[in-house]
């Protein structure tokens, strides 16, 4: 794979652009970076990618229309696999007759729809190392069975690990854990709206190279009274301020979701991306627990429109009268047929 190492191109641009005044309006894709990297200020690796594509010389080389339509489809999953796939792309786009590497992953493994399969070169290995289908590092991938591709972004509970050779080393350019290995939110006492966007914040995350997962959902008065006691009346440190039927929790319409650790459990580490995964929720209209003035809650999401964070022990009539459904048609959220 064919790059360079140091300053971006927008940094070697900003360099020519001092000593040639001519240069000095912004091209298209000198604008189209720069926006990206405002997006992505909150995720490192995401920015470590995109210096490494613009970096490369292959990418260099592309007019700079070719560079924007690059930037975008850098954009729709912005990690290091998808900059790898840019990048060969950009060789094969200056040399029809090219065979780049970055392309293909060069090894990893695939679990989907419940099968594991190993990678080799962009081929996809079943468990007797017979080839049964193709995977880019893009995320499109498709099974020898199947008239048309799929992508490791559309369900959250795929497993996904794509490596490539540096070197001597193999480095993960992409590494997911299945999102919600508990069926959380499959729960029938979470509400449907909430699942659905909560689901669209991690999956954007995982496009974006974060490796999430949901922790916890919707949760009982009685479960809620247990975490309250702990740090009180029970061994453990304090973790809510809310008693049964005064969290958004117990009327599920609330969501934890933490991060993978390398081995897929789940961590709660400082240096995790959580300023970056409570903006893609905000955008998802949820209140993110991250931007909150008291007991600073970063896992913590929840949607209750029409009501402020403090309203849900206000529910608890509501939820005596007619259940979850009843808290759910005051938000107008309810999910009867």
């Amino acid at each position: 794979m064919d790059s360079v190492n140091g300053a971006s191109r927008s940094n070697e641009t900003q360099s020519a652009n001092a000593s040639d005044p001519a240069q000095a309006t912004p091209t298209a894709s000198e604008l189209r970076e720069d926006e990206l990297r405002e997006t992505l200020r909150e995720n490192p690796q995401a920015v470590a990618a995109l210096d490494r594509l613009v970096a490369d010389r292959n990418f260099a080389q592309l007019t700079d229309e070719q560079k924007v339509e690059s930037l975008n489809s850098f954009a729709a999953a912005p990690n290091a696999a998808t900059a790898s796939y840019l990048q060969g792309a950009a060789e094969l786009s200056l040399n029809p007759q090219a065979t780049p590497s970055g392309l293909t992953p060069d090894a990893g493994t695939l679990t989907l729809d419940g099968v594991t399969y190993g990678i080799e070169q962009g081929r996809l290995l079943d468990a007797q190392g017979r080839t049964v289908g193709t995977i880019r590092n893009d995320g499109s991938l498709q099974l020898a069975v199947e008239t048309a591709p799929r992508s490791v972004y559309d369900n959250i509970s795929t497993r996904v690990q794509l490596q490539e050779l540096d070197g001597t080393q193999m480095r993960n350019v992409l590494d997911l854990h299945a999102a919600d290995p508990r069926g959380r939110l499959d729960n029938p006492n979470l509400n449907q709206e909430v699942a659905n966007r909560v689901t669209a914040v991690i999956e954007q995350a995982r496009r974006e190279g974060m490796n999430m997962r949901v922790d916890t959902a919707y949760r009982s008065f009685p479960e809620q009274d247990a975490l309250y006691a702990q740090g009180r009346t029970a061994p453990g440190n304090r973790v809510t301020n809310a008693r049964g039927g005064q969290s958004w929790h117990n009327y599920g319409v609330a969501v934890d979701v933490v991060f993978n650790d390398a081995n897929g459990r789940p961590s709660w580490a400082e240096t995790n991306n959580w300023d970056r995964y409570g903006q893609i929720a905000v955008s998802q209209g949820l209140e993110w627990g991250g931007n909150w003035q008291g007991l600073v809650d970063r896992p913590h999401v929840e949607y209750h429109p029409g009501f402020d964070a403090g309203d849900a022990r206000h529910m608890q009539q509501s939820h005596r009268q007619g259940g979850l459904e009843a808290v759910w048609d005051r938000m107008g959220i309810g999910q009867r047929p």
